[in-house]
């Protein structure tokens, strides 16, 4: 097992232990010293091997492009903890920008995710016309559907009176974490569908891994039972979906790169 996989995996297990704990009640509060230095270890460990992977990269290639989308993989990485920052809610505050939605600071952090999984979405991108060009058609398809797909999960969960900053965040995260999930069939399909090699089986389960954990977070810790969230609860649960995402998604330019030389 190389250092890549490994750190990955120690990084998912240390978030399996931290969810695990949460959901059966062992954890004092969200809050606690103890989860949140666990909780930052795992993401310092996720930055560490993806900042490996980048330079791994560096070494095995030359081609810019291929350079490029680590850089942006480390460079979604990095936004993204910056949003697990925000959404920690270290300053303990609710409702405020109403009364409505009590976990209302995670939309402050969509102003991170969004940057953050836009870049991702390019990476993916990239390494998917690096082998295959799409027709217009099948862009014009891929945005309509993703769309269509984001508007109605955003419609069936929202709350009207959550107010229009509330709203507008989560509903533009929406279609942006949509995208990013679609992108595994995108990315599947360049790499021979059904016979695509493992490794990118694995990183398109990334991707949709992070749709999920999103999904989750807007379902049941902002719009979740009437405005109040099912919390912590879904804190915990989240923090596995996403860790596991993100420990398989850092691992997209040496993947690509991987099946090149292959």
């Amino acid at each position: 097992m190389n250092k890549h996989i490994t750190l990955s995996f120690l990084a998912w297990l240390a978030a399996l232990f931290v969810g695990a704990a949460g959901i059966y009640g062992l954890w004092p509060s969200p809050q606690s010293k103890v989860l949140l230095a666990i909780e930052i270890i795992t993401l310092i460990i996720l930055l560490f091997n993806s900042a490996s992977i980048t330079c791994w990269v560096y070494k095995h290639t030359k081609n810019k492009q291929q350079r490029y989308i680590s850089l942006l993989c480390i460079a979604s990485l990095v936004l993204c903890i910056c949003g697990d920052v925000v959404n920690f809610n270290l300053n303990n505050q609710y409702y405020r920008y109403n009364e409505v939605i009590k976990h209302d600071y995670l939309a402050d952090s969509v102003w991170f995710f969004v940057p953050g999984y836009s870049l991702l979405f390019i990476a993916v991108l990239l390494a998917s016309r690096s082998l295959v060009m799409y027709p217009l058609y099948y862009v014009a398809a891929y945005l309509g559907g993703t769309l269509l797909i984001s508007l109605l999960c955003f419609y069936f969960m929202h709350i009207p009176e959550a107010g229009y900053y509330v709203l507008l965040l989560t509903g533009l995260h929406s279609f942006v974490i949509t995208s990013v999930g679609l992108m595994s069939l995108v990315l599947l399909n360049t790499y021979c569908g059904l016979n695509a090699p493992l490794g990118v089986w694995l990183v398109s389960l990334g991707l949709v891994l992070a749709a999920i954990a999103d999904a989750l977070i807007g379902l049941y810790w902002i719009y979740g039972n009437s405005g109040e969230g099912y919390f912590p609860q879904i804190r915990y649960i989240n923090w596995i979906i996403y860790i596991s995402s993100q420990c398989l998604v850092i691992h997209l330019a040496k993947i690509n790169i991987t099946y090149k030389l292959g």
